[in-house]
């Protein structure tokens, strides 16, 4: 199963919001990585920073088989970010160029079979939003790393919640 692990890039601003640590939000993106890799699955990030990069990072160090990076090319970014993901480039197994950075999100659903959300930002919003448009996958978020989804949201996509990286690798076998 491909799975897509979302969460906030910066890590420290959003946890303060949400009144969680942050410590908290970087040990449970490790142990995602960590438990994919074991499970067999393949990870599929945008290889910015944060979230996505702690995972891919742990999951490649657990051994895992097959990463693939969205390496956007074009369109407006964050300050650094095109940087970083050419830094973090060699983490992935495989590489897809041929997008933008609004395009990333999009495809990042169309690529995965699920995703795991690991805390809450403006991008992991508008990740968990593509999942109504693009391709209605399973978003498993973590309890305790951020506010909850709203009901709205939740109305039209497939959210579900686990209390722990591990509940929520285990639930994507009852998801495929």
């Amino acid at each position: 199963m491909k799975v897509a692990v979302i969460g906030p890039s910066d890590i420290d601003t959003v946890a303060r919001a949400a009144g969680v640590g942050a410590g908290l939000i970087r040990e449970a993106a490790a142990e995602t990585g960590r438990l994919l890799a074991a499970a067999g699955h393949e990870l599929v990030v945008c290889p910015d920073r944060g979230v996505a990069v702690i995972a891919a990072a742990a999951y490649k160090e657990a051994g895992g088989r097959r990463l693939r990076g969205l390496i956007p090319t074009a369109g407006d970014a964050a300050a650094g970010s095109p940087g970083r993901v050419q830094r973090n480039r060699p983490l992935c197994d495989e590489v897809l160029e041929d997008l933008t950075w609004y395009e990333q999100h999009s495809r990042l659903v169309r690529l995965a079979d699920a995703m795991i959300c690991i805390g809450m930002s403006c991008g992991t919003v508008c990740e968990i939003a593509w999942t109504k448009w693009t391709k209605r996958i399973p978003v498993l978020v973590i309890r305790g790393l951020c506010s909850p989804v709203p009901a709205e949201i939740g109305a039209e996509t497939d959210i579900r919640y686990a209390d722990s990286p591990a509940a929520a690798v285990a639930a994507l076998e009852g998801s495929g």
